[in-house]
């Protein structure tokens, strides 16, 4: 008497579905001062992995104090 081939279902469960899409948020970042120290806090977001060095919007004047800003987007995902 041949016996057929009966698969465990505990070992044989159909695949997981697939996980749900990660959430973006976008964080601001606002940096206000003169345009060299500007550029230096950027580039050390940057080395420290935070911003790209070209990420955000350009130099633009603060609306209150007419100095310069420049506001960065960090995109996290959770």
């Amino acid at each position: 008497m041949s016996e057929e081939f009966i698969p465990n279902s505990e070992i044989y469960s159909a695949p997981p579905s697939s996980p749900a899409p990660a959430r973006r948020e976008p964080i601001h970042i606002t940096v206000i001062g003169p345009a060299i120290g500007i550029d230096r806090v950027v580039k050390t977001l940057h080395h420290l992995g935070f911003a790209e060095a070209r990420a955000g919007r350009k130099l633009q004047n603060d609306p209150n104090t007419g100095r310069p800003m420049r506001i960065l987007t960090k995109w996290l995902r959770y």
